[in-house]
């Protein structure tokens, strides 16, 4: 091998990832702008015309779209606010030295290894009214007036799903907290000790500004997970009752179902550039809250 070849190997090692990356990623985004703008559907499927933003015009004037906008949110909001507390008290308490402290690490993040379909279908029939565990568990401890109809009533269904979405994912997030408390120094924490610091002020002075990243980036992901959700609700309530659970995503999907294809990109595109106005600001924020170490 000449000199030229062993200084530009490893570029050429990198071309088969930036190849299938521009076609399966860059490609995508592309064409699902380009046809966003035309009325492809499965009856013109080799002769898509251009139609300007008539397809953005009938979503934007849809009240389906603003409904699973409302729920998407909500959502959004809901399930990194429970995954992130939950993820940093866990993490905080798997970081001590126990026994057992593996099995429990392992049984948190369990569930992140099973499909979400597969738990949002376990979870539906868990939640029966009539004869779900959840709600014959609640009789069984004569509290009827908790046994709810969790997927079934549009008030609760969208908080029933946050909650099994939440349980699934929360070990994921104690997963990147435990790795920003393990590179945490220990001596910070013994000469801490020696000045008299309280374990608050151990928390606020010296864990806070370390694990600060690692939350950061449990939010960012949160945040673009739940604006994406799709497989979870799906399974568990497709959309319903009476749309109470109807997110983006599940739009795009009833979109393509029916063979509209161009109104399917829109819906897709208009997500896309929802999540990144939300992503680019908040990512700037949380970084000015980060300190140099």
């Amino acid at each position: 091998m000449t000199k030229y070849q062993k200084k530009y190997y490893p570029a050429y090692m990198t071309v088969p990832a930036l190849v299938i990356f521009t076609i399966f990623y860059i490609g995508s985004i592309v064409g699902g702008f380009i046809f966003s703008f035309t009325n492809w559907n499965i009856f013109n499927f080799d002769s898509p015309k251009f139609i300007g933003f008539d397809n953005f015009q009938m979503l934007f004037t849809s009240p389906s779209f603003f409904k699973a906008l409302m729920n998407v949110c909500i959502f959004a909001l809901l399930t990194t606010l429970i995954k992130v507390s939950f993820g940093l008290g866990l993490g905080l308490l798997l970081n001590n030295k126990f026994k057992g402290r593996n099995f429990f690490r392992a049984a948190i993040f369990l569930p992140c290894t099973i499909g979400a379909l597969v738990i949002g279908y376990v979870f539906s029939f868990i939640m029966q009214p009539e004869t779900g565990i959840l709600n014959e568990f609640l009789r069984f401890l004569n509290l009827d007036v908790l046994a709810l109809n969790w997927l079934g009533d549009p008030k609760v269904a969208l908080f029933s799903v946050c909650i099994v979405e939440s349980w699934m994912w929360i070990g994921f997030n104690v997963c990147i907290v435990l790795a920003g408390l393990q590179a945490i120094p220990e001596e910070l924490y013994e000469a801490a000790s020696i000045d008299g610091a309280s374990a608050f002020q151990k928390f606020k002075n010296i864990t806070m500004p370390f694990i600060r990243p690692a939350l950061n980036v449990t939010i960012t992901l949160c945040i673009i997970g739940g604006f994406n959700i799709f497989d979870i609700v799906m399974s568990m309530t497709n959309g319903g009752p009476n749309g109470a659970t109807q997110v983006l995503s599940k739009l795009s999907y009833d979109a393509l179902s029916v063979g509209t294809l161009g109104y399917a990109s829109t819906i897709n595109l208009v997500q896309f550039l929802l999540i990144t106005l939300i992503i680019g600001p908040l990512l700037k924020f949380l970084r000015r809250k980060e300190i140099d170490l």
